[in-house]
């Protein structure tokens, strides 16, 4: 009944298996769990259709794509390893 991240698909709304959609996901989950445990209605789940991929290929390099356009270098990849150490402190604060 309830699932989120790469191992969740909607029919109704299919998205690609993607860590930016599993993040936003997550705190929908959060609150839709307590609902179900007080009894309450669950909200509705509504995602972006956009969203940034960013593959890192190893040897410092990586590929972005979203919105059409494809980018690729090893400065791809100084941006993606800011982007993900900017978002691992974020978590961190919250435990």
């Amino acid at each position: 009944m309830f699932a989120a991240g790469d191992c969740a698909t909607r029919v109704e709304d299919p998205q690609p298996k993607s860590g930016v959609f599993a993040v936003r996901q997550g705190p929908a989950l959060a609150a839709n769990l307590r609902r179900a445990l007080a009894g309450e209605a669950l909200a509705p789940f509504v995602t972006s259709s956009r969203a940034l991929a960013l593959l890192n290929c190893g040897s410092r390099y990586a590929v972005a794509s979203g919105g059409g356009i494809v980018l690729e270098g090893r400065w791809v990849w100084h941006w993606k390893d800011w982007i993900d150490r900017r978002f691992m402190v974020r978590y961190h604060r919250l435990n």
